[in-house]
């Protein structure tokens, strides 16, 4: 698969599922049951994508301009984010639920796709108005030798930070591909097919403030559990309480839709690969 700054993108990618500063921490999952959130009216902005705060320079088309979509298009990591999670509560179960039980039990499907509904805005689907609550800015200040890329950052408040280090803007964004489909068909899954917007969805996840009545629990960065072929193998049991396990399902099922061919990867939902 062809990126811009392949090189660079790869070995982020290798260090990112080998550690993580996304939090949580808790690993206890038997929490009392959690109410649903409630946000002040006074407190939501109209708009449904996160606040860009400071350090993040939306001018830079090659960093902060990422995030942010032109008029009329999807093509910024906000909008791609929730295009992911968009497929996953849209599509039918024949298109998704080969993909899903690769990442989750067959059984959490209503916990997992509760997630992605809450995050859209419950029937909404443009994106809860919550969202403009997270305030994501630049930040390289990260303990010494952790090479995540974001973390979150007050996961159980109201209004929770989502940072992102310059290693995230190299990640791409879904229009990013030269001929992405054809070395999808070829090649399957990949580290390298993960996005800007996969990052984003991840960190939402560990919001457990506003997504933790629906899985009463708190979603962390399990061990092993990082990265597609991390993520598949994690013990499923763990898996709704894994923040890329949400990331990497939402990412295969956009690449398996938008890639789709009659006897290819999404029909008969077998993987291909070249030998």
């Amino acid at each position: 698969m062809i990126f811009h700054d392949v090189a660079m993108l790869s070995s982020i990618v290798l260090l990112y599922c080998g550690s993580s500063y996304a939090l949580p921490a808790n690993t206890n999952h038997n929490n009392a049951k959690r109410a649903d959130p409630h946000i002040m009216s006074g407190k939501l902005w109209k708009r449904t994508d996160p606040t860009i705060g400071n350090g993040i320079d939306t001018s830079d088309p090659l960093r902060g301009g990422k995030l942010i979509s032109a008029e009329g298009t999807t093509d910024g990591a906000f909008s791609q984010a929730k295009e992911m999670m968009n497929y996953a509560v849209t599509l039918p179960a024949a298109s998704v639920d080969s993909i899903f039980n690769k990442y989750f039990n067959p059984g959490d499907k209503n916990t997992v796709l509760a997630v992605f509904n809450r995050l859209l805005g419950d029937g909404q689907q443009d994106g809860a108005a919550a969202l403009a609550n997270i305030n994501v800015i630049g930040d390289n200040d990260l303990p010494a030798g952790d090479p995540a890329p974001a973390y979150l950052e007050g996961f159980d408040d109201p209004d929770p930070i989502l940072g992102l280090t310059d290693d995230a803007f190299v990640y791409p964004n879904r229009d990013d591909f030269d001929d992405a489909c054809a070395t999808w068909a070829d090649e399957g899954m990949a580290q390298d097919m993960y996005l800007l917007g996969s990052i984003l969805l991840h960190e939402y996840t560990h919001w457990d403030w506003f997504l933790g009545s629906i899985h009463n629990g708190a979603v962390i960065d399990q061990s092993g559990g990082y990265g597609w072929e991390g993520a598949r193998a994690l013990d499923k049991s763990l898996a709704v309480y894994n923040a890329d396990s949400y990331g990497w399902f939402a990412t295969e099922l956009l690449w398996a839709t938008l890639c789709a061919v009659d006897g290819g990867y999404n029909d008969p939902h077998v993987e291909k690969r070249s030998e």
